[in-house]
């Protein structure tokens, strides 16, 4: 195991009923609150709770709620200018990712009066200061309720980039919350979840074992809460697995404590191709993360032979093969599961065409300066072939290999 320091200072409630709670923990601590949603939970039951508690506990509420799919930064730009004008002095995130990490932007920006596209474009990204921020996170996803990164996407330019952030003050996580996602949603946020957890698993360290075996059962414990929720969608025992084991990830980053450099390829091609197409982050590792397992493991047999002895449980002697026949097994759960095949999935308006992947491609390698993968370092050309992939169903188990 390496080196490593370790911090994470957020005040987390994690279970059933939590959100009913926070008029007792913010009791007369804040004076105006930003409560940040999505048009979605601006007047259902969950958002009618919220505003009632944050009412509660003494404090003025100043509502934005046109934050969409992947954060924009007109969403931050609207947020900054809503929590200038009316003095919060703490910025509430109702939501999925892009509502966290608008949040986490806005109150940065709001209490230093930096342009909030400095931190992600320019050279604000060492002054932190910020708002107090409290998470509720309504899917198990990204993690980023617990951390202190963010991303955002320039719709001009189409490119989406991320910073670092202060850590929220607070997160209420209430499993029941995620009840009223759809099936697709809970498993392209699954899908985040996993490829997290990969980053770490796949980084080519095979000398941490517990942290290996660490992340061997986070990704099982993933993979079964989410078989759980696919024939029982009120499953709230397993939402609430599938919700801790989100932070245990990119969240807390418990899993790449002594790990070294993260094996980041997947989500580096993913978030150029969501910034570009403005597809949902999830859903789109979904597609990437299979197709650059096939396009690796050769290159690193025995670190896919080992997910596929301990994780999906092959009975197979050779690494070469032994990976191929694990990953097999994983495109055969992803489709029993229903995660997205490929691009049409995620939405089937877009043409998804070469040319434009070629694009994606270019932006992936310029934003990465073409340092593409820790475990197997990719080329230009190898990043268009998985991104290329993506327009194609799997066939899993065509391999000569086998």
């Amino acid at each position: 195991m390496e080196r490593f320091d370790y911090y994470n200072p957020v005040c987390t409630y994690f279970g059933q009923g939590r959100i009913s709670e926070i008029s007792k923990y913010l009791k007369d601590k804040y004076k105006c609150y930003l409560l940040v949603t999505s048009k979605t939970f601006k007047h259902n039951e969950t958002g009618h709770k919220v505003i009632e508690e944050l009412e509660k506990s003494g404090g003025k509420i100043i509502n934005i709620s046109s934050i969409s799919t992947n954060p924009k930064m007109e969403n931050i730009y609207e947020g900054v200018k809503a929590a200038r004008e009316n003095h919060c002095d703490c910025i509430v995130a109702l939501g999925g990712g892009s509502v966290m990490d608008c949040s986490k932007i806005i109150a940065m920006a709001a209490k230093t009066g930096i342009d909030a596209k400095k931190y992600l474009w320019g050279d604000a990204d060492e002054d932190t200061s910020s708002i107090d921020t409290v998470m509720i996170p309504t899917i198990a996803a990204t993690g980023t309720e617990l951390n202190n990164t963010a991303v955002a996407v320039d719709k001009k330019s189409k490119e989406k980039f991320w910073c670092y952030t202060a850590f929220p003050k607070y997160c209420f996580m209430d499993p029941e919350i995620t009840c009223s996602l759809s099936k697709k949603l809970t498993i392209w946020g699954a899908m985040d979840i996993l490829s997290h957890s990969f980053e770490y698993y796949m980084n080519g360290n095979m000398e941490s074992e517990f942290q290996l075996r660490f992340s061997e059962s986070l990704i099982i414990a993933v993979m079964d809460a989410v078989e759980k929720l696919v024939d029982n969608p009120l499953d709230i025992k397993a939402r609430g697995e599938l919700m801790w084991c989100s932070t245990m990830t990119w969240g807390t980053g418990l899993t790449k404590i002594g790990r070294g450099e993260a094996e980041m390829s997947c989500h580096n091609i993913e978030e150029r191709l969501s910034g570009y197409f403005d597809t949902h982050h999830g859903g789109g590792l979904g597609i990437i993360t299979p197709r650059w397992m096939l396009y690796v493991y050769p290159k690193a047999p025995e670190i896919f032979a080992r997910f596929a002895r301990n994780v999906m449980k092959v009975d197979e002697k050779d690494d070469l093969k032994a990976a191929r026949k694990g990953i097999n097994a994983f495109i055969l759960w992803l489709k029993k599961v229903g995660a997205p095949e490929t691009y049409s999935d995620l939405n089937p308006e877009l043409q998804f065409d070469y040319s434009e992947l070629d694009i994606v491609a270019d932006k992936i390698w310029t934003v990465c300066c073409g340092q593409v993968g820790k475990l197997v370092p990719l080329t230009l050309k190898d990043i268009k072939n998985i991104l290329y992939a993506g327009k194609k169903e799997l066939e899993e188990t065509k391999d000569e290999r086998i």
